[in-house]
């Protein structure tokens, strides 16, 4: 198989991680931009409150005493408000430093304050000196100084987490089309070894290419692979003398107890009597290819008759092998099989799953398990059965 459907389910995992992890980041940059586009509307208020301000400095105070305690909770609200949504941005600390933008509001806050209480005074008392229009003067600067900082400040914020936004929009929808156009072609592909009998083309033909890759992919030793006295030349798999040489050689490294899986198709004859000779070598590869994706570096699958193979799990977890055996009894159950002559429904398997005692060979073990299979009125079609002896 080309494509481990495995492979590509961990890297589409990952890659679904970034694309999450960057969809965070855009939301987190559009909640941003919200709070900073309301902080310059705050802005914007407070200063129109200030020309309020101004505009009660210039009239008559005697009546606008009320007006300015409405306004000076109006500004300390709306200053409040601006601090409040400062807190929640959380990204904003990444574009610029904190504390200037803190010294700014302190120095809006101060100020504001400063020249209320100077307006409330000279309103109550209702004398005008010269000291008191410059000491006016200077505060309405400062206050519209540190207004004028603070919006310059948050403008250029707000341009920088557009274009940040901006960019990162474009990263990710670039990066998912990528991602479409790279997996279509491997899903296709990937589909085409599932489906590897072609169901629409006449005399029986088939697409059986994809299964040559099997042998590739799969862990396949080096040895196995120059000597053709040790592979099957139709499955692709190890021969029964193949599975016996490598076990052999590789059987001291073994440290976990070894359980042998050995299986034939149910009621092959009858079915093979239906079928042309084409048909039945492609069902043989399609079990071959569904038994290949059970193997791992430490383990082996052989064809060790037409329609029987065998499994070997070295592993330290009964439960956990047996469980792969009867997954791979499920998965060729659910195997389909479909030509104009006959509609085989599906194909099912029987087993035995034997836990061979370490003073046993491999070659007793298997012979065992074929015996049992041909003789044994306790075999029963579409299951397993376990030995814990022989």
């Amino acid at each position: 198989m080309r494509f481990s459907m495995v492979s590509l389910l961990h890297q589409l995992r990952l890659h679904l991680i970034i694309v999450t992890l960057l969809s965070i980041v855009i939301l987190l940059l559009n909640t941003s931009q919200i709070q900073t586009s309301s902080i310059i509307k705050s802005l914007y208020v407070h200063q129109h409150l200030v020309e309020q301000l101004t505009t009660l400095e210039q009239g008559d105070f005697g009546s606008t005493l009320i007006k300015l305690e409405m306004l000076r909770n109006k500004l300390q609200f709306n200053i409040d408000d601006i601090n409040r949504k400062r807190s929640l941005d959380i990204v904003a600390p990444y574009f610029h430093d904190p504390a200037s933008e803190t010294m700014g509001m302190t120095a809006l806050q101060k100020h504001t304050m400063n020249y209320h209480a100077a307006i409330q005074t000279h309103a109550t008392i209702q004398q005008e000196t010269k000291a008191y229009r410059q000491a006016l003067q200077t505060e309405r600067a400062a206050l519209n100084k540190a207004l004028s900082t603070l919006l310059e400040l948050q403008s250029t914020l707000l341009f920088q987490k557009e274009a940040i936004n901006s960019y990162v929009i474009y990263v990710t929808v670039f990066y998912i089309i990528l991602i479409a156009i790279g997996y279509l072609g491997k899903l296709n592909a990937a589909v085409r070894d599932f489906n590897a009998i072609n169901r629409h083309t006449p005399d029986y033909s088939y697409h059986v290419k994809e299964l040559e890759y099997v042998s590739k992919d799969l862990h396949r030793s080096d040895e196995s692979k120059r000597n053709e006295a040790y592979r099957d030349p139709l499955s692709q798999l190890h021969s029964l003398k193949g599975l016996i040489h490598l076990f052999n050689n590789k059987k001291i490294a073994y440290n976990y107890t070894v359980y042998v899986y050995v299986f034939s198709i149910d009621n092959y004859k009858e079915i093979r009597s239906h079928l042309s000779e084409e048909t039945s070598q492609a069902i043989i590869k399609k079990i071959a290819f569904a038994l290949s994706l059970y193997e791992k570096t430490n383990e082996h699958v052989a064809r060790i008759g037409y329609d029987e193979f065998a499994l070997v799990l070295p592993s330290d977890n009964q439960d956990a092998a047996y469980q792969a055996c009867e997954q791979l009894r499920k998965t060729i159950e659910e195997t389909r099989f479909k030509t104009k002559r006959i509609n085989v429904q599906h194909l099912t398997i029987s087993g035995v799953f034997i836990v061979k005692p370490k003073h046993k060979t491999l070659e007793s073990a298997i012979e065992y398990g074929r015996h049992f299979l041909k003789t044994s009125p306790k075999r029963q079609s579409n299951s397993n059965h376990v030995i814990l002896s022989f």
